[in-house]
């Protein structure tokens, strides 16, 4: 499903604009905060919530800007610093703002230990699913004892019109559990966990995405172009995507031309997607331009069809970048101009 995202949607490195793309928008909700310090004893909960909270946010936003797996996200927060909001106003902010999820992020206190996970008692089954998947990551990252799934009438599960979960992460008033809630490294172990709960949720393989970029320009989307003489074919079952483009070999210039827009200069991995068959041309060059000028790379498409093939790794600017498929070669074949991408 992600392979598919338009180029544009893979380059949304804040995952703010995603918001306008109908990905599942997640609320998260850092328990307390300003005035209202929370719970306070080997640590302040309020800390924890937002810090943990924010880390869940930037691996959100970092599956979307990843093109290898996982899916993309709308995240919105019902605080992103230190400011006291009502447990109304929380409410208020993920049911207007349309939120398909709430997950709203605590640590605990009163002599306990352990982790724990919340839905609201008269939730639905959705709600209770999801408890039991943020729960079962929570442990597996975050290594405390399991406290296990549980429902209460909190007002933040009570007053939202979506799922929702309430976390309890560790406890404050528990030095050992205290350690970990102090430790970033741990708050980020745990949001990683919240990430790959929500994958799960939404039917994907939990997946820990990295921070580098990939950009994929499909022939049916606005990165590409060609002329009339080129056709849409969709037999091939080795294609990228829904289709491809086809043109007859000919001594002429009339190539096919994939753009992309570069986030950031550096070294960048080029790679070209076709369906193979026996009437494609065994000698077609991709020509790939980059900072230093233009590379032509001849491939046989008769052969690795259905895949990434690499082209090279070249020095690219920041900006506009692209790639030429030519049809220039002996007549007789089909040339396929199907997918690039670039990779850093």
């Amino acid at each position: 499903m992600k392979r598919l995202m338009t180029i544009f949607a893979i380059l949304i490195l804040g995952g703010v604009a995603s918001m306008a793309l109908g990905y599942p928008k997640i609320c998260i909700d850092p328990g307390h905060g300003g005035s209202d310090p929370g719970a306070v004893s080997y640590c302040t909960e309020k800390v924890h919530n937002l810090d943990c909270s924010l880390k869940y946010r930037d691996w959100m936003n970092l599956d979307t800007s990843d093109g290898g797996g996982g899916y993309a996200w709308a995240v919105i927060m019902t605080r992103s610093t230190d400011i006291y909001v009502s447990l109304d106003g929380r409410t208020t902010y993920a049911n207007n703002n349309g939120a398909d999820r709430f997950n709203c992020i605590h640590a605990n206190a009163g002599g306990g230990y352990g982790s724990e996970m919340f839905c609201y008692t008269s939730g639905s089954g959705t709600s209770f699913t999801m408890r039991n998947q943020m729960q079962a990551e929570l442990i597996a990252h975050g290594g405390r004892y399991n406290r296990g799934n549980k429902t209460a009438n909190f007002y933040v599960l009570v007053y939202t019109n979506m799922p929702a979960t309430l976390s309890e992460n560790a406890f404050v008033d528990n030095a050992g559990d205290a350690a970990c809630l102090n430790s970033a490294s741990w708050r980020n172990n745990v949001a990683l966990g919240f990430l790959h709960a929500i994958q799960t949720h939404y039917g994907y393989s939990p997946y820990t995405p990295s921070s580098h970029v990939t950009l994929i320009v499909d022939n049916a989307n606005g990165g590409f172009s060609a002329s009339a003489n080129w056709w849409t074919g969709s037999s091939s079952t080795d294609k990228y995507g829904a289709d491809y483009r086809c043109r007859s070999t000919e001594a002429i210039s009339d190539p096919a031309t994939f753009t992309t827009s570069m986030p950031s200069s550096g070294t960048w991995t080029v790679y070209a997607w076709w369906p193979q068959g026996a009437n494609r041309p065994p000698n077609i060059g991709y020509v790939v331009y980059y900072s230093g000028g233009s590379q032509s790379v001849y491939v046989n498409q008769q052969a690795n069809g259905g895949k990434w093939n690499t082209l090279g790794s070249w020095s690219m600017n920041s900006g506009s970048n692209n790639v030429k498929l030519s049809c220039w070669t002996t007549t007789g074949y089909t040339v396929i101009a199907d997918a690039v991408k670039w990779y850093k």
